[in-house]
């Protein structure tokens, strides 16, 4: 059975894959100060609940932008389950080229997510991933790539700002019915959840004109599902994009 880990700054999402399907899936609170043993201990208690052992897992891949915890899982797996995971990098061949980018600066989650996207629409593709960052990734035929975007998160961003009005309590994260706010918590939700959409169709709209305006688009990511749904600038929406382009990744080492 295969293990997905993609272990981001605010969650650490969870799959366990048989057969090319998605068993089960968790996400857990990213928390760098855990230790190997307290992860060890939440792992066990997360899989305890579906019948499964870290004995399970024959193959683990992981996914982190959070090196301080990269190390310290990985090694929960390798002694628990007796099976060295595969840290996913610019370095691993993943069958998706990367030429124009520095190979050591791609985030890993953002690899699995192009991986998962091209191999989803076999060409031109833009991957907008909803998470503490909000990332825009372009990918070309004949699977290659070449660059993105890279914005505050939309939660940061309305952090940020209540963290500065002590006023305010905090915003829900959904638009107002209407853009004219008729109170100021609409007022603020109009700037910050629509704003923040229009940022992204903006985006969207200028890699469109680079890569010659027949792009598919993809959304993923914790709040990809909330968001997505008020515009129609996606053509899939799929929280579990990462976790597959994870698969797929490890499948091709299986192969090789």
């Amino acid at each position: 059975m295969l293990l997905a880990l993609d272990i981001g700054n605010s969650n650490i999402v969870i799959g366990a894959s048989s057969n090319g399907k998605w068993k089960h899936q968790w996400r857990i609170q990213t928390d760098t100060d855990k230790t190997a043993d307290e992860y060890a201990v939440l792992f066990n208690s997360l899989f305890s609940e579906a019948d499964l052992g870290f004995s399970n897992f024959n193959r683990i891949i992981i996914s982190s932008v959070v090196p301080q915890l990269t190390q310290t899982i990985s090694e929960v797996f390798e002694k628990k389950s007796h099976t060295e995971a595969l840290i996913l990098n610019g370095e691993v061949e993943t069958g998706l080229k990367i030429k124009r980018l520095n190979r050591k600066s791609v985030g890993a989650d953002l690899i699995a997510d192009a991986v998962g996207a091209y191999a989803l629409f076999k060409d031109d593709c833009i991957v907008v991933d909803f998470g503490t960052a909000t990332t825009l990734m372009a990918v070309k035929k004949p699977g290659e790539l070449i660059g993105g975007s890279i914005c505050a998160g939309l939660k940061v961003t309305i952090d940020a700002l209540v963290g500065k009005t002590a006023q305010l309590s905090q915003i829900p994260l959904e638009p107002p019915k209407q853009v004219i706010g008729g109170s100021t918590m609409e007022a603020m939700q109009s700037g910050l959840v629509l704003g923040h959409l229009c940022m992204i169709e903006g985006l969207i709209d200028r890699m469109q004109k680079q890569m010659d305006g027949s792009a598919k688009v993809i959304a993923t990511g914790g709040l990809s599902e909330k968001i997505a749904e008020h515009t129609d600038y996606f053509d899939v929406i799929d929280p579990m994009l990462t976790l597959d382009g994870l698969r797929l990744i490890m499948e091709r080492q299986d192969e090789e």
